[in-house]
């Protein structure tokens, strides 16, 4: 399942009126096919496949993403030194 906010060009707030005139909108991007735009708007406009899709595929904000591990700098550590192979016993 791809992500309907993305097919449709909308905000995780968008209204219920929002995602009925995206259709339009979608189409004439000519990006997704009418399947997948009819499929993105039939999860949207039912409340738990939205919840789903909300929690699919959150939408983070920019300034809130906090960072990959690799790029911390740790005056402790060396992050690029930790053997990982040694825990994939925990998988």
């Amino acid at each position: 399942m791809k992500n309907p906010y993305k097919i449709l060009g909308l905000d995780q707030d968008a209204s219920a009126s929002d995602i009925v005139k995206s259709q339009i909108k979608a189409l004439k991007s000519k990006k997704h096919t009418m399947k997948e735009i009819t499929e993105a708007q039939t999860i949207l406009r039912k409340p738990a496949q939205r919840l789903a899709a909300d929690f699919t595929f959150p939408i983070l904000d920019e300034e809130k993403v906090i960072p990959l591990a690799s790029t911390i700098k740790s005056k402790d550590m060396d992050l690029e030194s930790i053997d990982l192979n040694k825990y994939n016993s925990l998988i």
